[in-house]
């Protein structure tokens, strides 16, 4: 064992020690001030990603299920309210055809949209999206055809069926989904798009399908004498309709304004004339669990998302 020296240390020795500290905090400050410094970037970071505008305004996008030109002008009042509430300029923007929106959707130019739950689905795995509210009104397809012809839905194996369009949510998707899970495999079934909900109650009318896709809107809208001879032989589950959905980019104390805001037209003095226009009920919170049940349709129906 060294021998422990006697007495107070030298001069010399203090000198050393006190450098020795006074280094030590020269590190420690350089570290707190090196962690500090990440954190800021970071947050700064966070802050540049999250909204990227600044002073320009967010663009609102719509899924043009009607004339591009009437949709524009049914949600103009609306943009005029989320502007008001919100306390920053929105755009609004449509699209020539459902599938030039689905495509910008997807690729992230939307801050906030509405359209088709398949679409989110898809735009929520792809880009981040987030459902913040939709109507209370749920989605439910209408299997159509004409009376006393086809009584089962297992008899629709090897006929053919008329839908509106592809990714229809209610009127083909939850319809085909009924079919599958009542044991008519989807190879089983002749398909035919006429692009609208009417062209496919008529082809049904006209002999030229067995049966139809549609909602019940479309089919109560039908002239009474045509519905008259038509029967609905299946309704299918409900699903959450159309939701609106956030882009992961927007400032989070935005959209908890945009969300508080259209929750506010179920009872703001304006509010029931601005959800009739947008062909509303009323409003309520989504969120993302609303269409677990819409990404078990694509799985078993095998559409990617």
């Amino acid at each position: 064992m060294l021998p422990v020296p006697a007495g107070p240390p030298s001069a010399e020795a203090v000198v050393i020690r006190a450098r020795w500290r006074h280094r030590m905090r020269q590190i420690a400050r350089s570290i707190r001030t090196a962690a500090l410094a990440a954190l800021l970037l970071l947050a700064g970071a966070g802050t540049l990603g999250a909204h990227p505008h600044g002073n320009e305004p967010l663009i609102l996008g719509v899924a043009p299920q009607q004339e591009p030109t009437k949709v524009f002008a049914m949600w103009q009042p609306f943009l005029r309210y989320l502007e008001r509430e919100v306390g920053h300029p929105f755009t609004f923007e449509t699209a020539s055809s459902i599938e030039e929106f689905q495509k910008r959707v997807v690729e992230g130019r939307y801050d906030i949209w509405w359209g088709n739950p398949l679409t989110y689905i898809q735009a929520s795995k792809k880009v981040g999206y987030h459902a913040i509210a939709r109507d209370t009104t749920r989605i439910a397809g209408l299997l159509v055809v004409r009376k006393d012809t086809v009584k089962d839905v297992k008899e629709l194996a090897g006929k053919k069926v008329a839908y509106s369009a592809p990714d229809a949510i209610g009127g083909t998707l939850l319809v085909q989904d009924h079919l599958i899970r009542h044991g008519v495999a989807a190879d089983q079934v002749q398909v035919i798009y006429t692009g609208t909900h009417d062209s496919a109650y008529r082809a049904v009318l006209d002999g030229h399908a067995d049966a139809a896709g549609g909602v019940p809107r479309s089919f109560n809208a039908l002239d009474p004498a045509l519905r008259e001879r038509l029967t609905v032989l299946a309704r299918t589950t409900e699903v959450a309709p159309q939701p609106f959905a956030v882009h992961p980019r927007v400032f989070r104390a935005t959209v908890v304004k945009m969300q508080r805001a259209l929750l506010k037209l179920n009872w703001v003095p304006e509010g029931k004339d601005i959800l009739s226009s947008i062909q509303y009920r009323e409003i309520v919170v989504s969120n993302d669990l609303d269409y677990d049940v819409h990404r078990q349709v694509a799985t078993r129906l095998k559409i990617p998302y």
